[in-house]
């Protein structure tokens, strides 16, 4: 028969391992999150640069030119 303080100190040593698995997993997932959150907030800014672009009459003359070039 085993002694039940052996066994309440494995089932505690389990729990301590799998504690710390699960805390390298969340860190993982933050960071995955934060590395979404700027591209997401990199591709917004883009998006609001072009709808303000499309939204501003077209220039005309050297103006007109340059962009041309630039694209």
């Amino acid at each position: 028969m085993t002694d039940p303080v052996d066994d309440i100190a494995r089932g505690m040593a389990a729990l301590r391992a799998q504690n710390r698995l699960l805390l390298e997993q969340v860190e993982a997932l933050r960071g995955t999150l934060a590395a979404r959150e700027d591209e997401i907030t990199r591709l917004s800014a883009r998006l609001l640069e072009l709808e303000a672009l499309r939204a501003s009459p077209e220039p005309s003359g050297l103006l007109a030119r340059l962009r041309a070039r630039r694209r």
